[in-house]
């Protein structure tokens, strides 16, 4: 993978300069392009011909594609337009002015010839609004959905593809990246790219992180809220599909420079960071090596000598030992002694954005390129949070059983990078290739402080910990597929794709610190590492590899279109494979307090001076006793390391999902359209744990999913969709391998469980959709699903200290409603309203399942009062609002937009045995973005992002009182970006 890596960037950097120089060439050129599509059916028309004509006479046209896009070059200047197409009526742009250095786009909406309108003739200077083709797209879709396009994107100045998602009905990005549909867990949504599964950074997550695509590159976004069986079946509550700009209209480049201030991290002297441990690449997000495990303990010989009891051996003078003695002195001085954060300066966060693209003749075709680079280094900060584990002891209040003080630092650099290369056999074939790379890195410090009243025997004790964290999740994808239409077969059209994905996850040397301190009787302050009430120091390294490949084929047979426009009839049959393995392993090294050790050397007597304490002076051999003859006693042994490796704790895992699917659409008659068919999705699914006592855990299923789509057309203007469907949702590798890992927030365990089941959804959806005007929409949802063994995480009722599982219920139920406005508020009156869009969109949603028997004995037998039996689908949102109020200028090169989103308060975890459920609490957020673009190839840009502030807040309510389970605060951001670009 490091020479795939290295080889693209080593591309990338070449393109860029040849491109560069190629600049000055290309910048003039004026093309007029755009997008035809048949306003019955919102499908591309292949073959329509556009022509343009100059006042001297002069014409220059093109055909349109596969895809119905088209494009050519013309001299700077004022044209008549003209679009024809057989059985349509032919339509003219008067006086469309191309202008210079930039594409002009120019999309036409066809509608069937008729006997009365010869021609539609339509007078313009410039095109107010570019959206058409994607709103017809939508109005005309077999599923219900919803779109936005690169110009709407463009309107409220984001850099990527995740913050554009804030702009769709339902939509909620965590974490700045990852997407949750319709307020469900990220479990129910899937994303793609240009038709092709996305790999997700994070593997233990299904929704993929999108803030690696450019928005530079992106065409359209299109969200699917209904199942259709040409799609994968693994998705409920939506599937995200980005498409990218595959043929470039002509050269463009965009390269910006951005920076920005947050109120709580940048120029912060208190930013905990990893010190002198700090590698020499972790700005770029590697680790240079620093971090691994010591060669000396990847030998498994050598790991199994590393015993609680090795030091009564290692001790003893006899030459027969010496090899112990230097393997025991070697291992405890090559393992980092860093265990505390380091406090350092937090610089501003900063970032690159690239993106370039051209077209040129390759043996007579046309090849489109383009390419994609971002490069950003953030840094968060928060003091005073709070991380606090609740009790129901039967008593008026919650018992406090673990209350801490938290204090997080976080740099986050991030390196993304997208390929893409088209070549057009012609207008009715081409191949495409992709290559995606994304790495992400969280380097984190930690500090907390409080009591934990419930696990150390002195009440009065303060307990801390400290950890350092470096946590990597990269992915490479290569994606290569091709789309052709065969004219003589009615317009049959073929698709196929294929893609070979590796991502992994890295945790390189992880270390954790816990001690306590009180005041004793005699009024002197003690520090202790009790191991009998928590775990001593110790350094873990995670490694989680995943390798997939999958292979899809669509084929799409139109029948009785009687060569008529309107008819969307064809027959659409297809199948899919992909295949994935695993690997993970976990290793452990734990700080060794042995009976030997001096009485000098106690932790209590380095009176909190831990520099001191981790010296390496007093790890392995520290000192040599003689007798009074000289010749040597015994060896002196400080701390050293033990092996806590566990067998459960590497796992390796397969899945193959083959998948056939027959889909039909037929029209009854001009309104009604039917959208119909089942798809088999087979699962083999297997997880086998190194410790051979445990049983692995095997999925084998056959699964029939199925989809009704019932599309009533009231007018040209509005809509009325029905659609049912089932669908389902896997357990992943993580869930299902009996492997426990350590939390390093609250010291609790999360332990996987390899009896789970898959669930089955049943989706039921009723849609009125309204197009006041091109670009504009109005529309009502409403939604049902059922939940049939859905996947939950909570908190094991059996267990003697508390753990997180997963588990699964009989059942779940989800419904809700959903709405959406897009318009442009100039009918309101007022030059100044014409520049002015608002895009609003509002989801009330309501979900309960019936909690366990045995989690509700268990309650009851904690507190008998206990009544709750029921509780919302875990995950999931109450209400979610987005808004966006945008205003722009074109002409004068004005750009600004006001968004707020939030969601409503959500299930987060299940609370222990009687303890209130803990809920995360809406955080409203609001961004105001503003952009001015200047000498046609200059912009910059001022941002606020978070301007509430809120506080993040997850909390739990016990009758009629509020107990805080976690909360902090972000700060807000004020950034400030300038760029340059050719379009």
């Amino acid at each position: 993978m490091k020479t795939a890596v290295s080889n693209f960037l080593s591309f990338s950097f070449t393109y860029f300069l040849v491109s560069f120089c190629l600049l000055t060439a290309n910048a003039q050129a004026a093309v007029i392009a755009g997008k035809i599509i048949d306003k019955e059916t919102g499908e591309s028309l292949i073959g329509a011909t556009v022509k343009a004509a100059s006042p001297d006479g002069t014409i220059k046209g093109a055909i349109t594609d596969y895809d119905g896009n088209y494009s050519f070059e013309v001299p700077t200047g004022t044209y008549s337009v003209s679009v024809t197409y057989t059985a349509y009526t032919a339509q003219n742009v008067e006086n469309f002015v191309a202008k210079e250095g930039v594409v002009n786009q120019l999309d036409f909406v066809m509608t069937g010839a008729s006997a009365v309108i010869a021609e539609v003739v339509i007078v313009s200077t410039t095109l107010k609004n570019t959206d058409a083709s994607l709103i017809a797209l939508q109005r005309k879709s077999f599923a219900i959905q919803d779109g936005i396009s690169s110009q709407q994107i463009s309107r409220t100045g984001v850099s990527n593809a995740a913050d554009a998602m804030k702009q769709v009905t339902g939509a909620v990005v965590e974490g700045g990246k990852f997407i949750v549909m319709r307020g469900l867990g990220d479990r129910y949504s899937l994303s793609q790219l240009n038709g092709i599964t996305m790999p997700s950074t994070d593997p233990y997550r299904n929704s993929s992180s999108l803030d690696l695509i450019p928005s530079q590159m992106i065409d359209n976004i299109v969200t699917m809220k209904t199942f259709t069986p040409d799609l994968p079946g693994n998705f409920s509550g939506g599937l995200v599909n980005i498409t990218t700009k595959s043929i470039p209209d002509k050269f463009t480049m965009y390269f910006g420079l951005s920076t920005s201030y947050n109120t709580q991290a940048s120029f912060n002297d208190n930013f905990l960071g990893h010190g002198r441990d700090a590698g020499a690449k972790d700005w770029l997000g590697y680790d240079d090596g620093g971090r691994d495990i010591p060669a000396i303990l990847k030998d498994e010989n050598n790991r199994a000598l590393l015993s609680q009891s090795v030091y009564l051996d290692a001790r003893k003078p006899s030459e027969d030992n010496n090899d112990l003695r230097a393997f025991l002195n070697q291992s405890s001085l090559e393992l980092s002694n860093t265990f505390t954060p380091t406090p350092k300066t937090a610089p501003v966060n900063y970032g690159v954005n690239f993106s370039i693209g051209d077209n040129l003749k390759l043996f007579g075709k046309t090849l489109g390129y383009s390419l994609g680079l971002n490069y950003s280094r953030e840094y968060t900060y928060y003091e005073n949070g709070e991380v606090n584990t609740w009790l129901n002891n039967n008593s008026p209040e919650l018992f406090g059983y673990q209350k801490l003080k938290e204090t997080k630092s976080t740099e986050t650099p991030h390196l993304g990078g997208l390929f893409n290369l088209t070549y057009k056999l012609s207008n009715n074939h081409a191949i495409s290739g992709n290559i995606i790379y994304n790495n992400d890195t969280d380097i984190s410090g930690r500090t907390q402080q409080g009591s934990w009243i419930g696990q150390l025997s002195t009440p009065t004790a303060v307990y801390n910990t400290n950890s350092l964290e470096f946590t990597r999740r990269q992915y490479l994808s290569y994606q290569l597929s091709g789309r052709h239409v065969f004219n003589k077969l009615n317009d049959t059209e073929v698709r196929w794709s294929g893609s070979m994905n590796e991502s992994l996850q890295q945790e390189p040397d992880t270390r954790y610190f816990a001690y306590s301190n009180y005041v004793d009787d005699n009024n002197e302050e003690r520090y202790e590492i009790n191991e009998a009430e928590f775990r001593p120091p110790f350094h873990f390294w995670r490694d989680l590899n995943d390798a997939s490949k999958e292979f899809k084929l669509d084929i799409s047979i139109p029948f009785l279109t009687g060569g008529k426009s309107g008819s969307s009839n064809q027959i659409k049959l297809g199948g899919l494979y992909n295949n994935m393995t695993r690997d993970f392993s976990e290793y452990q090294f734990l700080h060794n307090r042995h009976s030997d050790i001096p009485v000098d050397l106690f932790f209590n007597n380095f009176q909190g001076d831990f520099e001191s304490f981790f010296n390496y002076n007093n790890f392995g051999i520290i000192d040599t006793l003689y007798k009074n003859d000289g010749s040597i006693q015994r060896y002196r042994l400080g701390y050293h390391y033990i092996n806590q490796i566990n067998n459960k704790n590497f796992y390796s895992g397969k899945q193959d999902i083959t998948a056939g699917y027959l889909m039909v659409v037929y029209n009854f008659f001009s309104r009604l359209k039917l959208v119909t068919g089942a798809r088999l999705e087979m699962t083999d699914l297997f997880v086998e744990s190194r410790d051979t006592s445990l049983q692995p855990s095997a999925l084998d299923l056959s699964d029939w999913l199925y989809s009704a789509n019932l599309i009533y057309s009231l007018s040209e203007k509005s809509n009325v969709r029905v659609a049912a469907s089932r669908t389902l949702a896997r357990p992943n590798m993580r869930e299902l391998a009996p492997f426990e890992q350590f939390d390093t927030k609250n010291g609790f365990f999360n332990i996987g469980n390899p009896a789970l089941k898959r669930t089955l959804i049943d989706n039921y959806d009723i849609r009125y959709e309204i197009y006041p005007e091109s670009g504009e929409l109005i529309a009502v949802s409403l939604f049902y699903k059922n939940f049939h063994d859905p996947i939950l995480r909570r908190f094991t009722p059996s267990a003697t200290l508390p753990e997180l599982g997963y588990v699964n219920i009989d059942k779940a139920t989800v419904f809700g409603l959903e709405l959406e406005y897009r318009k442009n508020l100039g009918f309101l009156g007022g030059k100044f309203l014409d520049h002015l869009y608002l895009g609003a969109n509002f989801a009330l949603i309501k979900s309960y399942y019936k909690i366990p028997g045995d989690e509700y004995e268990a309650s009851k037998q904690i507190d008998p009062s206990y009544d709750i039996t029921s509780r919302p689908f875990q995950g999931q949102a109450p209400y979610i609002v987005n808004a966006v109020l945008s205003y722009i200028d074109p002409e004068k090169g004005w750009e600004s937009s006001l968004s707020f989103n939030v969601s409503g308060r959500r299930l987060y975890n299940i609370g222990l045995q009687a303890t209130p459920d803990i809920y995360e609490e809406p955080f409203p957020l609001l961004n105001f973005n503003l952009t001015k673009r200047f000498a046609n190839h200059y912009q910059v840009g001022i941002s606020a992002r978070n301007l509430l502030n809120p506080l993040n807040r997850k909390t739990m309510d016990f009758r009629g009182a509020t107990f805080t389970s976690e909360s902090y605060n972000i700060g807000s951001t004020f950034g400030l970006s300038v760029a340059y670009f050719i379009r």
